[in-house]
């Protein structure tokens, strides 16, 4: 399942690794909508595994609003019980740093990131970045 938050409103399935079809999120998604994106990608999860994708879903969000520039596209993509969240802006020289936890004005994000996802990372490319994360539900 792969479903993107379009501009508009509500959710699109487009197909797993759909690229190049996903529209662009230029609007700051609010925290109760997360919720329910997230909620509906992972409907059939234990409670635990759609909290956590929530936090790490909600974490990436905020680090391209508060240090990249946009437009930003937003993306849900699960394959089996693995989600995965890809968020990429317009930034693609501002890397993703990894903070310390004691430090909580900068970085803290990540560190939650880090300890939540399965795997997470970036990908640059010429004129933007994908920030990424992934969680394996057991």
């Amino acid at each position: 399942m792969n479903t993107t938050r379009p501009a508009g409103g509500g959710l699109v399935g487009d197909g797993f690794g759909g690229a190049g079809s996903d529209p662009v999120v230029d609007d700051v998604l609010s925290p109760a909508e997360v919720d329910r994106w997230v909620r509906a990608a992972g409907a059939d999860l234990a409670e635990r595994h759609t909290t956590d994708f929530g936090l790490i879903t909600a974490e990436l969000i905020e680090n391209a609003h508060r240090h990249a520039e946009g437009p930003y596209l937003v993306s849900l993509r699960r394959r089996g019980r693995t989600l995965r969240v890809e968020v990429r802006d317009h930034s693609p020289s501002l890397l993703p740093v990894l903070g310390r936890a004691d430090t909580p004005t900068s970085g803290g994000g990540l560190v939650l990131v880090n300890r939540l996802s399965s795997h997470w990372g970036f990908e640059c490319r010429y004129e933007h970045k994908v920030v990424w994360a992934e969680l394996r539900a057991a």
